[in-house]
Order: C-alpha cells, then structure tokens, then sequence
C-alpha cells in the first residue's frame, strides 16, 4: 500500500513539474510564462504618468501603483512594460521588478522585437532584428533586417537589406508575402501595403481591398482608413469605397465618431460621413478621447473642446495632450514641469494606493 502511494505521489509530482516547466519545439525545457494571468489583469489598465521628471504608474483610480523611477516608460502589454533608468533598459513586471534586462517593442502574442546588439553590430543599427519571449530569451531563429511588433497575429518583417517585405506568424513561418517595399500593421483586418510604386490594403490571405491606387495610405480605424489620391487626403470603408472625397491638406484618424481635417491651413473635425461638424479655425489640434479634442488657437495656447465644438477648458496650456481615465497631461506658461489636469481644469495630484 505504502509503495503505490508512493507511486502515485510521484506520478503527480511529474506531471506538476512537466506543467511547472513547459518544453519547446527545440527541446530545451523552459519555464512557464513568469507572468501570471492575474497580473496580466491587474495590470492591463495601468498607465504611465510624469510626475516631475520621472514617470511612475496609476491606476483606474488614479491612485500610484509604482513610483516615478523611471526616465521612459510604456503602457504595460501583457503583463509587461518596457522602461529607462538611465543607460539601463528592459521590462517590468506588476510588482516593478526588472524581469527582462534588455529594452524592445511592446509584447504581443508573447514576443516582443529587439535589436541584437553585439561588439561588431553596435554601428550597424537596425540590420539585427529579433523576437524575444517573456523570459528574455529569443524566440525564433531567424534575424530580420527590420521587424515590428505583432499585431492581430502577424507581424511585417524584411530579412534581408533591400529585401522585400513579408509577414510572419508567432512561429517565425511566412504567413504572408506579396512583393511589398513597405507593409504595416494589421488594423482591423488589413494591412497598409506599398507595391508598384503604390499604396493599398490587403487582407490576412493578401487578397487587395480596393488595388494599389493611393499615393499614400494609413491604418483602419473605427471603420474607415485615411487615403491620399494626387496631394489631397480622404476616407476610404472596409469594402474599399469611398466615403469622405480626398479635399484635405492633412487629416487624421477616426476617434469617438470624429476626424481632424486641415483646409486652408487650419484644422476641424469632420464625422464618418464627411460632414464637416467643427469649422476648421484651429492652428493644431489632436484626436478625441473621453469626449474632449486639445486644439491650439492661431498664435495661441491650447485648450480643450467638446463634441459640440465649444470649449470646455479655455485656452491656457502651452502644451496639451489626449484626455485618458478622465486626465489630461499639460504644460502651463508659468510651470517648470508637466502636471494632470482633469475634465474640468483643476489640479489632479496622484496619492499612493
């Protein structure tokens, strides 16, 4: 009796230990991911914030949930953030402990683009791209003259100088090549493509969404892609049609329902349909969020408007950025650092959780 108990508990301890320690294709056993799911949770919403000269992390409540210690930082990506101090980069985990001892792009389907950098490389940015896992450790076995981060399960690599572009999946396997000079991230199902001294959109099976007709050509967003046709910017829809006829000087993308456009040198906001909802009169103005845009008067300060196009906070910032958890960084004329305003104008001062 004592020896199969025993028999048993061992049987359970190598399956726990099999689980505990994962094995990949290659062989070589490797830890499970040391993010867990709860702090991939956990952190999913927290935010990097400038507090004096250094950046530090809140939450939804705007409570901080670590100190500013940090020279850069990113939005964590999950479970983990790339951060500066100094010379000094990599990534952290919830808890702020550096887990990752080297600095790349944000992780998406578990792997995150670095250069690798070695004694002979260190002039030649940008010729040794790869992936790295969650342990830092590299991920696939090939190295890219360019890559960029996974989005939608793909990611736009080009292997070799002067080479063409194609996109890969998380298992380094060519999902997807064309004769691309440039290709860009999925969004929303498509992808910017530049072929034949053109720009269009394909799909995850490469099949074009309307040809490569455009002299320039950005990402979907809600519903709709920023085309050029000539010198003169439009809308594009998911089936290719036009939707907003190419009059602009610039534009931007679709956020909240509304487009920024420039004519005639100043900016307004147009709607999906192309009606023009905010007369352009702005020297500059940014995307909406949270119900707020940051536009710049001509010869002015910034301020924030609402949907209707009336100001909600008057121009008095020399710097204003995107409204995020109900706050909005701004630089005031007479201030030294960077501080958080809320929807209303005052003062927002982040206290420890």
């Amino acid at each position: 009796m004592g020896k199969a108990v025993s028999r048993v508990a061992l049987l359970m301890l190598a399956v726990a230990l099999l689980l505990a320690v994962g094995c990949k294709e290659d062989g070589v056993r490797r830890a499970s991911s040391p993010v867990t799911a709860v702090d991939s949770l956990r952190s999913k919403d927290w935010r990097p914030v400038l507090i004096g000269s250094r950046y530090g992390y809140a939450n939804d409540d705007n409570r901080l949930v670590l100190p500013p210690l940090y020279d850069e930082a990113r939005y964590f990506s999950e479970g983990l953030a790339y951060v500066r101090i100094g010379d000094e980069t990599g990534y952290i985990d919830a808890s702020g402990k550096r887990v990752i001892e080297r600095g790349g792009g944000d992780f998406s389907s578990g792997l995150a683009v670095v250069m690798k950098r070695a004694e002979e490389q260190a002039g030649k940015a940008g010729e040794h791209w790869t992936y790295i896992d969650k342990h830092g450790e590299f991920a696939l076995r090939t190295d890219y003259y360019r890559a960029n981060t996974f989005s939608e399960g793909l990611a736009s690599v080009v292997p070799e100088e002067n080479g063409e572009a194609v996109f890969i999946d998380p298992e380094g396997n060519v999902a997807l090549s064309g004769g691309y000079l440039y290709a860009g991230d999925f969004r929303e199902g498509f992808a910017v493509v530049f072929k034949d001294g053109k720009w269009g959109f394909v799909d995850k099976k490469g099949m074009p969404l309307s040809g490569f007709v455009y002299d320039a050509a950005r990402g979907f967003s809600e519903g709709k892609a920023a085309v050029m046709t000539g010198n003169r910017w439009g809308f594009i829809g998911r089936s290719g049609q036009e939707m907003i006829e190419p009059r602009y000087e610039e534009v931007g993308r679709f956020s909240e329902g509304f487009a920024k456009v420039r004519l005639g040198g100043l900016w307004g906001f147009v709607d999906g349909s192309g009606a023009v909802k905010i007369e352009p009169k702005f020297e500059d103005a940014k995307d909406f969020s949270e119900g707020l845009a940051p536009v710049r008067q001509p010869g002015g300060l910034w301020g924030y408007i609402g949907a209707g196009g009336g100001y909600r906070i008057p121009p008095r910032f020399e710097a204003a950025y995107d409204s995020e958890n109900r706050m909005m960084l701004v630089k005031k004329p007479a201030a030294v650092d960077y501080g958080y305003v809320d929807q209303d104008g005052e003062d927002v001062v982040f206290t420890p959780e």
